[in-house]
């Protein structure tokens, strides 16, 4: 009888042993996959803040492009800039003498 308890408590002690290393092995790796994403996480992060700031300056340009053409779609203003090789002939037709 003696024996068989020795068995029985060999055979639960390698039970336990390997209970033990499978949750170490499953801990070290949820420890490892949880480290890993939060480190991918503040990776995107970082990128996302890049790209912001490169959506912030691409509309910065494209209003102040926009204040341009505006500008230059006054009559006036770009008629202002040529000087006076261009002359307006009854407010339509333009006429640009050649000097």
């Amino acid at each position: 009888m003696r024996k068989n308890k020795k068995k029985n408590n060999k055979r639960k002690l390698r039970k336990d042993i390997w209970i033990f290393g499978l949750f170490v092995i499953s801990a070290a790796f949820f420890f490892g996959t949880r480290v890993g994403l939060k480190s991918y996480n503040i990776m995107l992060q970082m990128k996302e803040q890049e790209l912001a700031a490169q959506v912030n300056e691409k509309q910065e340009l494209v209003s102040e492009l926009e204040n341009e053409v505006n500008n230059l779609q006054n009559k006036t203003r770009l008629l202002g800039m040529l000087d006076s090789s261009v002359k307006d002939n009854q407010n339509n037709i333009y006429i640009m003498e050649n000097k």
